[in-house]
């Protein structure tokens, strides 16, 4: 029997009502009689698509939801909803779409802005994400989950400060918010505000204390400052309070890695990688300790997960070509390329011959500062410039990932020296340069890329070299690049006269390896000229910290990758006094052996 508009208007009231009690089997029972009564009723349909995903359905909700804007296209809670029920199922672009025609319907819908910002957040679009956020905090100002939501945003986007205002905002009326000191630490970390970080962290303790997230976040800044024990304190107590926390774990190896305490920061490593086995992060950072130790086999295949950190510091490399795996390359062309410093490219080029003796032709791809020294290299066919358009190739691989890929251990490096050497005509040049020798002569670099993020550590600078600038006997060339010329420019003292800087006229790496062949030796920190100085072959002394990187292993003076090198380890972080003083009592004692003939 035909009902009347007003008993169809009643039955959906009723349904509407139970719905709004939580009645979901009445509620539906109710919409059902009115499409019974009124098929394809647009307002029936959409209330059933939200049941549907409330109780987990969203595929059926999509389709009814999307039944009832065919009947009104007009309606902007439906496209809110139907928005909602795309996001469940992954759908996001379309979801996005939803959302937005949501808004653009009714610009007051408070669930449509929300739902749209879900969508986008979920899209990594996180700028518009938190304008979505803004429009709803507009309609709903006393909102304080979607204000954290939107300070989230605000830093995911890179807007930092943004996020500070907000999150102030949020705290002005919730004080007592936990997670909003613990996100205004993360923004202000961003901005360089470290010790300000550091204490929103620790107002976030005072309010919930032992919370593992506040406790990682706080570790994390204190070794910004460099205070790693406290640092490592603060993830055991995470770990104490969640011990199932790999990123706990993670952070702890990193802190005792550069407290020097490699044998703990391993154990804690393998816990972390075991906890989260798909993170690049945790299985990278397990990499770094296993070739620290010297196991290279183990570590070089963990390795292989650093392109899959969230911070991997070289430009990620998309090729239409296949990666290749280790097997057979004869008669194949493979692209080889670098990635990360200047001085990973010159210590695994040594690779590239290997490729070579199996029979591939080998294209090098590499920084510009490099394809000048790198094309004389013995059996590399074609040297090209980073991005550079290659010529046809059949597959690539990473210079890194060779070592891997080739099984290399301790006792399989390709160690031979020389494996790159200076350009005959250039290197005349640069005897004419530097004339005949009159005293001992000494290369010096003091600092490295400073946009290496451990860089402050690994860097002596200029001043604490200033000892070997007087060592009777000696004349000092300097090979520095970059910013670490700066040093030059803030001295307090003038410079000796047997010191001559050379920074202004070394235009590549071509240059310096030439400069190099007129040396007796070079001293460098832990950057590119130490490693070219080791390719050459030349008598090489690098200074490292505490902490130094894995290719140096943890101990020792000698280095299996380059046998004209000798390492002088930092016994204290932070100290280079003692480091120098041991490095000018041997830079005076080569300079007595080189007056009878022999060598530093």
């Amino acid at each position: 029997m035909t009902q009347s508009p007003a008993t169809v208007a009643a039955t959906l009231a009723a349904g509407r009502a139970h719905h709004a009690a939580g009645r979901l089997a009445e509620a539906e029972a109710a919409y059902r009689a009115v499409l019974g009564a009124v098929p394809g009723q647009p307002d029936a349909l959409h209330l059933m698509g939200v049941i549907a995903l409330q109780v987990g359905k969203p595929a059926i909700a999509v389709e009814l939801i999307g039944q009832a804007i065919r009947g009104n296209p007009r309606a902007a809670g439906f496209q809110a909803n139907l928005c909602a029920a795309l996001r469940r199922l992954g759908r996001l672009e379309e979801a996005a779409e939803a959302g937005r025609r949501a808004v653009d319907l009714d610009p007051t819908l408070a669930d449509g802005f929300h739902n749209l910002a879900n969508a986008l957040a979920d899209l990594n679009r996180h700028a518009e994400a938190a304008e979505a956020l803004k429009a709803l905090l507009a309609l709903r100002p006393q909102l304080t989950d979607q204000r954290l939501q939107r300070a989230r945003c605000l830093i995911l986007a890179d807007r930092p400060a943004d996020a500070v205002e907000e999150l102030r905002a949020l705290l002005a009326g919730s004080p007592r918010r936990a997670d909003a000191y613990i996100n205004m630490g993360v923004a202000l970390k961003k901005l360089g505000r470290v010790t300000d970080a550091i204490a929103a962290y620790r107002t976030a303790l005072e309010i919930a204390p032992a919370d593992p997230g506040a406790l990682n976040n706080l570790g994390t800044a204190l070794q910004e400052e460099d205070r790693y024990e406290e640092a490592a304190d603060c993830f055991r107590q995470a770990i104490a309070a969640k011990p199932d926390s790999g990123d706990a774990y993670v952070n702890l190896s990193l802190a005792l890695r550069a407290l020097g305490r490699v044998d703990e920061a391993l154990e804690a490593a393998r816990i972390g990688a075991a906890r989260n086995p798909e993170q690049g992060e945790a299985r990278t950072g397990l990499g770094f300790l296993l070739l620290l130790k010297g196991e290279l086999a183990d570590g070089f295949r963990e390795y292989e997960w650093r392109t899959r950190m969230a911070d991997f510091p070289s430009p990620k490399r998309h090729f239409s070509i296949p990666a290749w795996d280790g097997g057979d390359c004869a008669g194949r062309t493979i692209l080889v390329h670098d990635e990360q410093g200047v001085g990973d490219a010159i210590q695994f080029i040594r690779y590239a011959p290997l490729l070579k003796a199996r029979g591939a032709r080998v294209v090098v791809e590499c920084n510009t500062q490099l394809t000048r020294l790198l094309s004389s290299m013995p059996g590399v066919d074609a040297v090209i410039g980073r991005f550079t358009q290659p010529p046809p190739v059949d597959a690539y691989v990473s210079l890194l990932s060779l070592p891997h890929l080739l099984g290399t251990t301790l006792e399989t490096v390709p160690a031979e020296v020389p494996y790159l050497f200076a350009e005959p005509e250039l290197a005349a040049r640069w005897g004419e340069r530097l004339g005949p020798p009159r005293a001992f002569r000494v290369g010096l670099v003091w600092a490295g890329n400073p946009e290496f993020k451990d860089d402050r550590n690994r860097s002596p600078g200029l001043a604490a070299f200033w000892p070997l600038l007087t060592v009777p006997g000696v004349e000092v060339y300097a090979l520095q690049k970059g910013n670490g010329r700066r040093d030059l420019e803030t001295l307090t003292e003038p410079l000796p006269p047997g010191f001559t800087d050379l920074g202004p006229e070394i235009g590549n790496f071509a240059d310096t390896a030439a400069a190099m062949r007129h040396l007796d030796l070079v001293i460098s920190s832990c950057t590119g000229p130490t490693h070219l100085a080791g390719a050459l072959g030349r008598p090489t002394w690098t200074v490292l910290p505490t902490a130094c990187d894995w290719r140096w292993l943890d101990r020792g003076e000698t280095t299996v990758w380059y046998p004209t090198m000798r390492l002088f380890r930092q016994e204290r972080r932070g100290e280079w006094g003692l480091v120098v003083a041991r490095v000018r009592a041997a830079l005076e004692e080569a300079v007595r052996a080189h007056g009878t003939g022999g060598r530093p």
